[in-house]
């Protein structure tokens, strides 16, 4: 499949549910390809989009809102999971 990106590798704790999360609202809303989410923010790269999808760094959350808002995911939550992930919460 076009959108299908492979979970970071060895990631523990808040960072790997961030992940997961991410992973299963990308699946969830149809593996859309990097370009279409791309062009669905209008402020985003491609190349930024794979980055905030792909890890393992966590991203920085003005990206991540976008993205998770385009997937219609839930943005109250991505942030919970952000701030845990990020050693912010």
């Amino acid at each position: 499949m076009v959108g299908r990106i492979r979970r970071p590798p060895g990631l523990v704790g808040a960072v790997d549910e961030l992940f997961a999360s991410l992973h299963t609202l990308h699946l969830h809303a149809g593996e859309p390809s990097m370009q279409q989410l791309a062009e669905q923010t209008a402020a985003l790269s491609h190349d930024t989009v794979y980055r905030v999808l792909a890890g393992p760094a966590v991203p920085k959350w003005g990206p991540l809102e976008l993205v998770v808002e385009v997937l219609h995911g839930d943005v109250d939550k991505f942030r919970a999971l952000w701030l845990a992930a990020s050693g912010q919460s």
